[in-house]
């Protein structure tokens, strides 16, 4: 599992969450790549993303497993890992 991380430097949510992104990467063991949509529009517009911050999920063959975009909290990024692990999700 890896994290795609969708930001720009005006977002103030997105500076805001971001040390909770990490802290939870942390915890699950998850990789993650943080991409601002103002340097790169392409990769933000590759994954269909409109708005920040949005974080996407991606498998091992970087499939979409789940994306939380605009409103969102920590607490439902850490049931969707926990439900995903327990359905017998790979940790990395």
């Amino acid at each position: 599992m890896k994290a795609l991380y969708f930001k720009n430097k005006s977002c103030s949510v997105c500076s805001a969450f971001f040390p909770r992104l990490v802290e939870i990467c942390e915890e699950y063991q998850i990789p993650f790549e943080v991409i601002d949509t103002l340097e790169e529009p392409e990769k933000a517009g590759q994954r269909l993303v409109l708005s920040v911050p949005t974080i996407i999920f991606l498998d091992e063959e970087n499939r979409e497993l789940r994306r939380f975009s605009s409103y969102f909290g920590s607490q439902e990024i850490k049931d969707f890992l926990e439900r995903y692990f327990l359905a017998g999700g790979q940790k990395h």
